[in-house]
């Protein structure tokens, strides 16, 4: 059903009010590809560093060494996974060598 010329109008001014109020939000939808609004190791990041925890802490209840160092692996994997993208963007992408 075509809208009639008042409702293109005030779809119209709904768009203008848009773009002044949030033209980030505005171009975002209007591009048609809303931006991420989660970085792509958030979730791998989470459950890596929160088995490495439970790891950790079963490890130091058991004679087992070996629980805690895996623990220790996983807890820095998951850190690298959630902060390696916001490390990066930060220092623009450059790696320093020592």
């Amino acid at each position: 059903m075509p809208m009639s010329d008042e409702e293109r109008r005030l779809l119209k001014e709904l768009e203008l009010g848009l773009i002044a109020d949030d033209p980030h939000l505005a171009m975002e939808l209007l591009s048609g590809y809303p931006a991420r609004r989660f970085p792509a190791g958030l979730f791998p990041g989470m459950a890596a560093a929160l088995i490495g925890v439970v790891l950790i802490i079963a490890g130091a209840g058991l004679p087992a060494p070996g629980a805690v160092v895996l623990g220790i692996l996983l807890l820095g994997l998951g850190a690298c996974l959630l902060l390696g993208p916001t490390v990066l963007a930060r220092s623009g992408g450059r790696q320093t060598t020592g």
